[in-house]
């Protein structure tokens, strides 16, 4: 049963989200109308509403027949939403560049990412490397790519927690988020772009060499 909220079909939105992320739904699954409207304890009318909005995220889709289910992943739609990333990422890199306020956030951040790998204390550490990515996306203030980006990162976020189990994997991640932070506070944004895009780059391959897509 889902919690009552004001807005029906934001709340079912939420709670198809949560069930995709907790592993609930996986990707290529199925989303029967009238079985979630019984699960939910909901009309059809908002549950449509929400699967439409899913829809237009692209976290779902629509076949011929009508049937909807979660979209599939494939290495092909990892390598082109990580072109995505790339591509938007760079834009925000140029809105943060000059905000001091802004790389000063991120070097707390690195400062505590460091001391929680010094300590092996693996859980905090993925976490902050999440806030890494929010001080990142809200201070940009670039609400149309923010948007864009957190669309695709959420397709990510589910399959993100596999390869972020991989210790040296992380420990890589930091130091190169510590080159970005260091490009940024030195004015030198072309080279703060070259290293996230090797960054993502190689997020990518983790990913793809850490998941099962058979």
């Amino acid at each position: 049963m889902i919690k009552p909220r004001t807005n029906t079909s934001d709340n079912i939105y939420d709670t198809i989200k949560e069930e995709i992320l907790s592993g609930e739904l996986s990707f290529g699954d199925r989303i029967v109308e009238i079985d979630y409207s019984k699960k939910l304890n909901v009309s059809r009318t908002p549950l449509r509403e929400a699967i439409k909005k899913l829809e237009i995220e692209g976290i779902v889709e629509r076949l011929a027949n009508g049937r909807v289910k979660i979209i599939d992943i494939t290495p092909e739609r990892i390598k082109e939403i990580f072109k995505i990333r790339i591509a938007l990422e760079n834009i925000l890199l140029e809105s943060i560049s000059q905000n001091p306020e802004v790389i000063s956030l991120l070097e707390e951040n690195l400062i505590l990412t460091e001391h929680y790998i010094k300590l092996k204390r693996w859980k905090e550490t993925r976490k902050l490397f999440l806030e890494f990515n929010q001080i990142f996306y809200q201070k940009s203030e670039l609400e149309f790519t923010i948007k864009i980006l957190k669309q695709y990162d959420f397709i990510l976020s589910k399959l993100r927690l596999s390869s972020l189990n991989n210790k040296e994997r992380i420990i890589s991640a930091c130091e190169e988020h510590s080159l970005i932070v260091k490009y940024l506070k030195n004015s030198q944004l072309e080279l703060a772009k070259a290293v996230n895009t090797t960054h993502l780059l190689s997020a990518e391959n983790s990913l793809l060499n850490s998941i099962d897509l058979d």
